[in-house]
């Protein structure tokens, strides 16, 4: 069941981008490790993370755990880019590739193993776990990328 949650790395990226929707598990980090809490959810303020069993805060460097459908569900929606994954041969072996598509640009803005000239540079993964995996770390970059711009623009 945990392989069905993003990474502890990936989910505070998300806190930092902004995440904030109801989870049944969060990620706490009290200086002896990380850890995994089922039965947490998100507080009704919506400015904080709460662990609403015990009352007690998760603190800066705690957050939600995601499932992998939660966090490219919050791309689509917030962000307006889908993941679409595909088999591609590859030196003889099919591999999982993927392609990140921006809805308001209404184009690829991103694939995983061509060129900005459509040429294949490489092959995909050997799992499709693995490319969703890869996709999820290529999206946080890109909307911190955005970000930093952003900030950088203000």
């Amino acid at each position: 069941m945990k392989n069905e949650f993003i990474s502890y790395k990936e989910a505070l990226a998300l806190k930092e981008l902004g995440f904030n929707e109801p989870c049944v598990g969060t990620y706490h980090n009290r200086g002896n490790g990380v850890g995994f809490t089922f039965g947490m959810f998100q507080h009704p303020k919506r400015n904080s993370q709460a662990n609403t069993v015990s009352g007690t805060f998760i603190g800066e460097q705690g957050c939600y755990a995601p499932l992998y459908q939660q966090a490219f569900r919050w791309f689509r929606e917030e962000h307006g880019l889908y993941v679409e994954y595909y088999i591609l041969e590859y030196r003889g072996q099919d591999t999982y590739a993927f392609q990140i598509f921006d809805f308001k640009k209404q184009s690829t803005v991103y694939n995983c193993c061509l060129n900005d000239d459509g040429e294949l540079i490489k092959g995909g993964y050997s799992t499709h776990s693995g490319a969703e995996e890869a996709s999820l770390k290529k999206i946080i970059n890109k909307l911190k990328f955005e970000k930093i711009k952003e900030n950088k623009n203000e």
